[in-house]
């Protein structure tokens, strides 16, 4: 792939829509930014769940944990080491809700970070220190800016937005692998750079692969 900013939408809009990730970049709030997370997988699971059983939305109707979907998504053939590393993230988030004045530590980002490397091989996706995050816009005062945010030059939200990034490149062409091999009609749309506006956002994605 060449040095592009790429967006994925289509029927993956629900887990990639560019305003989760500005607002996990923008909002200097720890917590806000790993709920957003959060909420983004929980949209994965769901849709995976859904897609494998073939309804349209498995949950609906009561509520179900996320601890509980996480589960059942490994039942339905989520492999183990993504399941574990779902669920550290689900653990950091659970940090937040029940300790007051929990802050995110280099050392818990730093394990995340090396299950997250280590995932799925086969997608071809930069490690979290070489990889840069790239995102464009507006500012309060309504004027163009863009920022780059680097393993080296970002603190320990950044870094766990450029993880978070990461697992989706990496989380997204397996399922597309898993949907394809189980015969489900359900693929990943490639947007074109030429059609991206200024307020969306991109990812460098040099020597990576974002969709199939």
């Amino acid at each position: 792939m060449n040095d592009k900013h790429v967006a994925v939408g289509g029927d993956f809009s629900r887990i990639f829509d560019p305003k989760d990730y500005l607002a996990m970049i923008n909002i200097p709030d720890e917590a806000t930014c790993i709920l957003r997370g959060h909420l983004i997988l929980e949209e994965v699971l769901n849709l995976w769940s859904s897609k494998l059983t073939g309804t349209d939305d498995l949950y609906a109707g009561t509520f179900v944990p996320f601890k509980t979907k996480l589960i059942i998504s490994k039942n339905l053939g989520m492999s183990d080491d993504l399941y574990k590393t779902l669920y550290k993230i689900n653990e950091i988030r659970n940090r937040f809700s029940h300790r007051k004045g929990y802050e995110l530590e280099l050392s818990t980002i730093d394990a995340l970070k090396i299950k997250v490397d280590k995932l799925i091989p086969s997608a071809k996706v930069q490690k979290c220190e070489t990889f840069h995050l790239f995102f464009a816009g507006k500012d309060q005062n309504g004027n163009s800016t863009e920022m780059t945010y680097t393993w080296e030059n970002s603190d320990n939200r950044i870094k766990f937005v450029i993880v978070f990034v990461i697992l989706m490149l990496k989380l997204t062409p397996w399922m597309q692998d898993e949907f394809v091999k189980r015969d489900i009609n359900y693929r990943i749309i490639a947007i074109d750079q030429s059609k991206l506006h200024s307020d969306n956002y991109g990812c460098n994605t040099t020597g990576s692969r974002a969709k199939r």
